[in-house]
């Protein structure tokens, strides 16, 4: 915006039929606001910038281009229309409740030649006001109304990249990037995670069918919906294999979501073998840990559950 807005006020007056001067007692504004974008687009990071520097950028942005539009011939100059500039930056950049108060501001230096040059009424300045008003506004509405529509479609697709389609719960990918990221917790909180599969379920598909087997698939996410606590974590891993992860966990209540989950999947027809495990980060040593506790459960005779031999140790 900043050097858009230098180098086109600074040239203007070059053009045929344009009025006022490139040497003019306000040029140093044109050269710094020139050096400012410059340094704006080089070395600032506006991901992490305060709000209040971008707003500030925006406004002496806005009031650059004032500026320029006095030197260059006032309600007859073009540079008027680089206001455009300051409404598409906030519309585009700025939340709604902070984008919208630069459409007045806006306005008001479209506007602002009404004050010192006494031409501005015979050209029809005051009367542009009822064409570039509702305009503006239009471009602000699209702008921001089509951000907050991508915003939501990020989102949402965000959402189904970590979400089973089938039974609604969390993905493997969800699952791993929970385990992989601090969550929040302590560094030497506990956490345990549980995994189960289906006992037998290539017989309940082929007794049953693929809707079948689906079924009960979408039965077993219930039954973990309702036996877990609401800060866990319940996933599909693929297939019939599911997990938990149970921050602050310990060995009582990772027992007792064990059988809970029991008790749960056998008020239906299939059953379940779970094993968990325990430690202070997750990750793939918990994975490891917990698979052989299902491994255990399985070899053992099944609709049952096991532990690991050992709690998950603390990675350094």
């Amino acid at each position: 915006m900043f050097i858009v807005g230098a180098i086109v006020t600074t040239l203007l007056p070059l053009f045929p039929g344009a009025t006022g001067k490139v040497l003019t007692p306000t040029l140093p504004i044109g050269i710094a606001a020139l050096v400012w974008g410059i340094v704006a687009v080089t070395t600032i990071h506006w991901r992490t910038a305060p709000g209040s520097v971008m707003h500030l950028s925006t406004v002496l942005g806005g009031l650059s281009i004032a500026v320029a539009t006095h030197d260059t011939g006032g309600a007859h100059s073009p540079a008027r229309l680089l206001t455009m500039l300051v409404l598409v930056f906030a519309a585009y950049f700025f939340r709604t409740s902070e984008a919208w108060p630069y459409l007045p501001f806006v306005l008001a230096l479209h506007e602002l030649p009404l004050a010192y040059d006494s031409s501005a009424l015979d050209t029809g300045l005051a009367g542009e006001l009822l064409i570039v008003g509702p305009c503006y506004w239009l471009l602000a509405w699209l702008l921001i109304s089509g951000k907050r529509g991508m915003i939501e479609l990020r989102v949402r697709a965000d959402e189904l990249a970590r979400t089973d389609p089938l039974t609604g719960l969390a993905n493997r990918r969800a699952l791993i990037e929970a385990m992989d990221g601090s969550g929040g917790r302590a560094r030497d909180e506990q956490v345990g995670l549980l995994m189960l599969d289906v006992d037998d379920f290539k017989a309940v598909n082929t007794l049953h069918g693929h809707p079948g087997g689906d079924r009960a698939l979408v039965f077993l996410a219930g039954c973990l919906g309702a036996s877990c606590r609401a800060g866990d974590l319940a996933a599909r891993l693929g297939g019939d294999e599911f997990a938990v992860l149970v921050p602050g966990a310990d060995e009582a209540g990772m027992e007792a979501l064990a059988h809970r989950l029991l008790d749960a999947v056998r008020l239906g027809t299939v059953r379940i073998s779970v094993g968990w495990a325990i430690g202070s980060r997750g990750g793939d040593m918990l994975l490891q840990y917990a698979d052989t506790a299902l491994a255990n459960a399985k070899r053992t005779g099944k609709d049952r559950v096991a532990s690991s031999s050992a709690a998950a140790p603390a990675r350094s």
